[in-house]
């Protein structure tokens, strides 16, 4: 079977003139089976990286690159989107120790930014197994999925990670507990705060929000209500006066799920979900 596919790729080759000395286009190969012991570059400029971002890795469209453990990856250029008909979507990371014993921490995703001439992480999730002084290794089997997640960010002037989360089992423990690999105590309750109190605040009212353009029709009164995620209404903002129809800009309010807009005190729109942290809405009805 090997052979034949070789010999059907070396036909197609030869039969478009692509040989080592004259490299042309191939608009079409079909193969059955394609082994790449190196490197695969997708790129419209054949070129692996893009311009003026060789030194950071970023690829012009796809390199996949093979070599063991240090040396093969998979880089994306643009949106990765995983698509699925008639079955859930379903991504997973396995990670696997040569000698066969658990690898208890199989990896993280992390969110890196380009600083001092290395890619340096900002925030990261990792997925890890229990320790074994909660589930003994002999114990761990394919029914029990002794995991939990790890959520990691980096304060200033510290090189390692703090952990601001931990949930799994049902359990999760928040707040601060120290550097590195441990850190947050693993919590024994359904929820537990660490190095601080919960405080419960409802959403605060508006201020009055910012007129840019009226279309010089009758006045009217503007206000603004927040509303929270539960649906508690904030009280509605000081008025404003406006000549007309009017463009309103505001400040987005802590907590706010959503807003009211009020004309001459009765509401004409909303909830309304606006993206950023000044918000802005004509009124055209």
């Amino acid at each position: 079977m090997k052979s034949h596919l070789i010999t059907a790729i070396l036909s197609a080759a030869t039969a478009v003139g692509v040989t080592q000395a004259t490299p042309q286009r191939i608009d079409e190969l079909e193969v059955g089976r394609l082994i790449v012991r190196g490197e695969l570059i997708v790129s419209d400029t054949g070129e692996t990286w893009e311009k003026g971002f060789e030194e950071q890795m970023i690829p012009r469209g796809i390199f996949v690159r093979g070599g063991g453990p240090g040396q093969s990856g998979l880089w994306v250029r643009g949106r990765l989107i995983q698509c699925e008909i008639d079955d859930p979507f379903d991504t997973r990371f396995h990670s696997a120790n040569t000698d066969g014993s658990l690898h208890r921490a199989p990896g993280h995703i992390s969110w890196n930014s380009w600083i001092d001439g290395a890619w340096r992480q900002m925030a990261l999730i990792q997925g890890e197994g229990l320790e074994y002084s909660e589930v003994p290794a002999h114990e761990w089997s394919g029914g029990n999925h002794p995991g939990r997640l790890r959520f990691q960010t980096f304060r200033p002037h510290h090189d390692e990670p703090l952990t601001d989360a931990t949930i799994g089992q049902g359990k999760m423990s928040l707040g601060g507990g120290g550097y590195g690999g441990g850190g947050l105590p693993y919590p024994s309750r359904v929820l537990e705060l660490w190095g601080g109190d919960l405080i419960s605040r409802r959403v605060g009212s508006p201020d009055a929000p910012r007129i840019e353009r009226t279309d010089g029709d009758a006045p009217h009164r503007y206000s603004i209500v927040a509303v929270s995620p539960q649906g508690e209404r904030s009280l509605p903002s000081p008025d404003v006066q406006a000549k007309g129809r009017a463009t309103l800009h505001w400040d987005s309010v802590a907590g706010a799920d959503a807003y009211l807009i009020l004309r001459d005190g009765q509401i004409i729109a909303g909830p309304l979900r606006i993206e950023g942290s000044q918000k802005s809405w004509t009124d055209s009805e």
